[in-house]
């Protein structure tokens, strides 16, 4: 079996991690597996090229930028035609409308089957500036060129539902990503907690609500925070934080190396208020992390109050920092608290779940 996979970038975010631990999984299963990528990397942001490379057979470069060069098209045409795939498999909304127009154009016939994995609630995340109504624009396009695809994957239930509000002239399948367990060094019990939060700093992630949180807390902590943000926005949260809070934080910017981040903390917070999936959640309780996250789905359908703990607001994202600074300290509550983690992950384990994606790919 011949499959490529396009992409937009190889810049590591959800769908970029994914990608590679899919395309680990069809090499190590004997699949000829090429990756196509229709931009630039971003180089503030860590690439997984590398990794990638070393993983599949080729890497293919289109003329960006992104989806707005005609050549790009021509050049994915061509090597979707003197490849032969029997499979392409499109990540990401630019990387899914390019396959439909080619397809149209250039595949009337069906040449090889086209899969889409729709990673995310892609209209929910839209900042609202000027760009938004072109986005919306384009974004009602692509849920009509997901139609003529021959299977749609989404990655959560939640992620389902969403697209079901859409159209209902798509039939998903859902396939969760997968999840490695990690060693975990042992934890050493103390009085300061290191709470850690990772992601992209925007209002979406509920960060905002995290520092008037932990502007209430009396306990000893330090406040690590991970990811990319804009200035103006990292400004913004440090005015929101009394001095108690602002001399024990540290923004860290974006985090390459995430094994140190999360060997770093004790207790990670997660109080987005929408997400797809919520990788970085999953990820924090694969390095065997105490979570605490918003009582939302999909985040609490892996996270419950016998591994973690769940909050609908402040106060009670407060009380339970507090709680979780207590139960961090009570090493049967930990222990036990962990050992349900390790439950609600067998079913994010990867024998579980790729066989599901090799079912798809032949239907």
């Amino acid at each position: 079996m011949k499959v490529c996979h396009l992409i937009n970038s190889l810049n590591r975010g959800g769908a970029e991690t994914h990608l590679l631990e899919l395309v680990t999984a069809q090499s190590n299963s004997g699949i000829n597996v090429d990756v196509i990528v229709i931009g630039k990397d971003d180089s503030n942001i860590f690439s997984i090229k590398k990794e990638i490379a070393n993983n599949c057979n080729k890497i293919y470069r289109l003329k960006g930028p992104r989806m707005f060069n005609l050549l790009s098209y021509f050049k994915l045409k061509k090597i979707i035609k003197e490849n032969k795939y029997d499979i392409v498999h499109s990540h990401q909304p630019r990387s899914d409308y390019m396959v439909y127009i080619i397809k149209k154009l250039f595949f009337p016939k069906k040449v090889f089957k086209w899969i889409v994995s729709i990673h995310g609630k892609y209209d929910s995340y839209l900042d609202n500036d000027f760009k938004k109504i072109f986005k919306l624009y384009f974004f009602n396009k692509l849920v009509k060129a997901w139609i003529h695809s021959d299977s749609v994957i989404v990655i959560s239930n939640e992620v389902e539902n969403w697209l079901r509000n859409h159209t209902k002239e798509i039939n998903p399948y859902v396939i969760n990503y997968w999840i490695s367990l990690k060693e975990r060094k042992d934890y050493k019990f103390n009085s300061i907690i290191n709470i850690g939060f990772l992601g992209r700093l925007n209002e979406n992630k509920g960060i905002e609500d995290l520092i008037d949180s932990l502007n209430k807390l009396e306990i000893d902590f330090k406040f690590i925070i991970g990811g990319f943000g804009t200035e103006t926005y990292i400004h913004f949260l440090t005015q929101k934080m009394n001095k108690n809070v602002k001399d024990k934080s540290t923004f860290l910017g974006y985090v390459e190396d995430q094994s140190k981040f999360f060997d770093g903390i004790d207790l990670f917070v997660f109080p987005s208020f929408s997400e797809g999936l919520g990788l970085v959640l999953l990820e924090a309780m694969s390095y065997q992390k105490i979570c605490i996250t918003r009582n939302v789905e999909p985040m609490n359908q892996f996270v419950n109050f016998e591994n973690g703990y769940l909050f609908n607001n402040n106060d009670e994202l407060t009380n339970c920092i507090i709680e979780a600074s207590k139960d961090l300290n009570d090493e049967k509550i930990y222990h036990n608290k962990i050992e349900n983690t390790k439950k609600v992950l067998e079913i994010y384990d990867i024998e579980n779940v790729f066989p599901k994606i090799l079912e798809v790919y032949k239907l």
